[in-house]
C-alpha cells in the first residue's frame, strides 16, 4: 500500500508539473505567433451572466483582485486515473488579505506544509520534514507595480503573473490570481491558436459561476460571476487517462482576517534551515 502511495503521489506530482509546463508552453507559443488586431477587453459593469461574452469573463478574470481585499477559502484537489479508477486527493486551505499581500495556505495530504507571508517576511514549513525556513521581504517586491493591462497594451506578447499568487506554494494560484489565465487566452485568441466559449453556468459553495471552455486544451473553467476566481478547475487529458480537478469548498470574501493569522508559529519539534536547504529537502 505504502509502494502504491508513493507511485500515486508521483503521479499527481508530474501531472502538476505538466500543467503547468502546459501554461508555459501558450505563453512560449503566444510569443512566437505575433497577435493580430489585439484587444483588450473592458471590465464589465454587472456581474457575469449566461449571457456575458466570453471577453466580459477574460476581463473581470484579468481585473479579478481588484474584485476582493480578503478572502478565506478551502480547495480540494483530486487527480483521477479513469481506466484503474484510482484517485489522490489534497486540501489547500487559504486565507487572503491586502488583496493577497498577506497570505497564509496550508496544504494537507502526502507532504503537509504550511506558508506564511506578512508585511515583512515569508515563512515556508514542511510538516512532513520537521523544517521551516524564514526569508526578508525584497523590497523590489512592489504590488502598485503590477498592472497587466498597461503590459498588454505595450507589448501584446507579454505575460506576467500576478506577484503574490506565483509565490504561493502550488501550482494552482492562477485560479486564485487568474490574471495569467487570462493574459494567455486574450492573446492566444487574438493569434488563433486557442478558443474561448461560454457553455453554461452553475452554483459552486453557494457561488453563481460561469462555465468557459478552452479548446483545444479541454479545460474548463468555472468562473466566480461577481470577482473572476476560478472556483473549479478540470483537466481532462489523455496521457495515463489521469483527469485533475480542483475544486472550491468553500469560500468567504470581505470578512476581516485576524492579524494573527499571518503571524508564523513553529510548529512542535521543528527545525529551522536555509531557504536553499528547505527547497532542497522540499521535494
Amino acid at each position: 500500500m505504502k509502494t502504491l502511495r508513493s507511485v500515486l503521489k508521483g503521479s499527481l506530482v508530474g501531472c502538476i508539473v505538466a500543467i503547468i509546463t502546459l501554461l508555459t508552453i501558450d505563453s512560449v507559443r503566444a510569443y512566437t505567433n505575433p497577435a493580430r488586431h489585439l484587444s483588450i477587453p473592458e471590465r464589465p459593469v454587472q456581474a457575469l451572466t449566461i449571457n456575458s461574452s466570453p471577453d466580459d469573463v477574460l476581463a473581470l478574470m484579468l481585473d479579478s483582485d481588484q474584485m476582493w481585499d480578503t478572502l478565506e477559502a478551502e480547495y480540494q484537489l483530486t487527480d483521477f486515473h479513469s481506466i484503474t479508477g484510482m484517485s489522490i486527493k489534497e486540501t489547500q486551505r487559504f486565507w487572503l488579505a491586502n488583496r493577497g499581500e498577506w497570505a497564509r495556505m496550508e496544504i494537507d495530504g502526502e507532504n503537509p506544509s504550511t506558508f506564511v507571508r506578512n508585511a515583512t517576511s515569508i515563512y515556508r514549513e514542511n510538516r512532513a520534514k520537521n523544517i521551516y525556513s524564514q526569508e526578508k521581504i525584497p523590497g523590489s517586491v512592489k504590488y502598485e507595480e503590477f498592472n497587466p493591462r498597461e503590459a498588454l497594451r505595450n507589448n501584446s506578447n507579454t505575460i506576467i503573473l500576478h506577484p503574490f499568487g506565483k509565490a504561493l506554494p502550488t501550482g494552482y494560484y492562477d485560479f486564485l490570481f487568474p490574471t495569467g489565465i487570462a493574459q494567455c487566452l486574450i492573446i492566444n485568441q487574438a493569434t488563433g491558436l486557442e478558443d474561448v466559449k461560454i457553455i453554461g453556468e452553475e452554483i459552486i459553495a453557494g457561488r453563481k459561476a460561469i462555465i468557459i471552455s478552452r479548446m483545444p486544451k479541454n479545460h474548463l473553467y468555472w468562473v466566480d460571476a461577481q470577482t473572476g476566481i476560478i472556483l473549479r478547475a478540470q483537466f481532462i487529458g489523455e496521457a495515463e487517462h489521469w483527469q485533475i480537478q480542483f475544486e472550491i469548498q468553500r469560500i468567504v470574501f470581505g470578512e476581516k482576517i485576524p492579524e494573527s493569522t499571518f503571524q508564523f508559529i513553529p510548529s512542535k519539534g521543528v527545525r529551522r534551515v536555509t531557504l536553499s536547504e528547505y527547497q532542497s529537502q522540499d521535494k
